[in-house]
């Protein structure tokens, strides 16, 4: 029986951890035997528990720890030849690898998905690890371009072939499509981590464009309490408070899309990949995004989303009302939304993710 382990050293919940536990899921249905290697976190273990993913806990302190690499080693001496290790950090892969050696099974797989918009470091340790990785799959080109351009041309110190561009996707059958709700005030959502990079200070700037147009902000997602604070001081000052539901975590996220108008994402920071932008394009739901990460490379300006440069809050007031006051029939937010949830069917759908993943575990 084929068996997979993903290594998660993180200790909240984000995008990578919900992409771990949403390949666990899958290959878990598919027969084999899957387990989730953690650091002893409830934000991590309860997500994998509730799926009925077996878990184990170590240390999985980085490059000093021991301890970790000596008791998974323990693991991998009873392990079908057939295993793939999946880890999302360096570290980890170190942690993996040395195990690896330690057991003295070689025949068993390292696989690494690269999250992160960052130049590679060039270190000696660290051109061991990406040498002796069986696999590196970045979720975007840009976070494969911007890896390999710490060597601008140079040689790549590990064979080109092992690495691989896979887009994420999201696990299971797609939804069936709803239209946006006829009835009530239009709902405009923020789907994310409440953090600086995400932006949501221009969506804050942007409401006071609304006034009269029967329109609520939904803001969904959890933060530091002081950031969070922050945000509440800055909506009060710009006299917008009562135009926001703060919803705090929100369990169902496809529920909270399917009761929205349109989607803003108006991330400050590079995004290696967009995991919220996918799932409003699944549920056919139009956006309003930043697109200076990976989004151009899933998205159209003007056909699957409509694009504004990062903190034009002008911009996104404008958007934002021009979509709320179409009264055509059918307007710019269902054709949006519908032509985006076309693309993520053709380009993005979890069969065609899963599919490619599966053949790089067993190449």
């Amino acid at each position: 029986m084929p068996t997979l382990i993903h290594l998660i050293s993180a200790t909240t919940w984000g995008g990578g951890e919900r992409y771990a536990l949403d390949i666990c899921r899958h290959f878990r249905s598919l027969g084999w035997q899957v387990l989730a290697v953690t650091r002893d976190s409830n934000a991590v273990d309860i997500p994998f528990e509730k799926e009925g993913i077996k878990i184990r806990h170590l240390p999985l302190r980085g490059y000093t720890d021991l301890v970790s690499p000596v008791r998974l080693a323990s693991m991998l001496k009873r392990r079908p030849a057939d295993t793939v290790i999946h880890v999302h950090k360096y570290k980890d892969a170190f942690t993996a690898l040395l195990a690896r050696k330690l057991a003295g099974r070689h025949d068993i797989r390292v696989v690494l998905t690269r999250h992160l918009v960052r130049p590679a470091k060039r270190d000696r340790l660290s051109r061991r690890i990406y040498r002796n990785l069986d696999a590196q799959i970045f979720v975007s080109a840009l976070a494969r371009s911007r890896f390999t351009s710490s060597w601008q041309g140079a040689p790549l110190p590990f064979p080109s072939q092992r690495m691989h561009t896979l887009h994420n996707s999201l696990y299971g059958p797609t939804p069936e499509y709803t239209p946006p709700p006829e009835k009530g005030p239009r709902i405009i959502l923020f789907l994310g981590r409440l953090s600086p990079e995400k932006g949501i200070e221009t969506l804050l700037e942007a409401l006071p464009a609304l006034r009269g147009r029967r329109a609520r902000a939904w803001i969904c997602g959890t933060g530091q309490a002081d950031y969070v604070d922050s945000l509440k001081r800055t909506a009060t000052r710009l006299g917008v408070m009562d135009l926001i539901d703060w919803k705090g975590h929100v369990a169902d996220a496809e529920a909270a899309i399917r009761a929205c108008h349109v989607a803003v994402l108006p991330s400050v920071a590079e995004e290696s990949f967009g995991l919220a932008n996918v799932e409003v394009m699944r549920m056919g739901r139009a956006q309003i995004c930043t697109a200076h990460g990976a989004q151009r490379e899933y998205l159209r300006d003007g056909r699957d989303a409509l694009f504004i440069a990062p903190g034009d809050s002008k911009a996104l007031g404008r958007h934002l009302a021009t979509l709320l006051d179409d009264t055509a029939t059918p307007n710019r937010l269902t054709t949006i939304g519908q032509t985006a949830r076309s693309t993520y069917l053709e380009t993005l759908a979890w069969p065609r993710f899963a599919t490619r993943l599966e053949a790089i575990y067993r190449t």
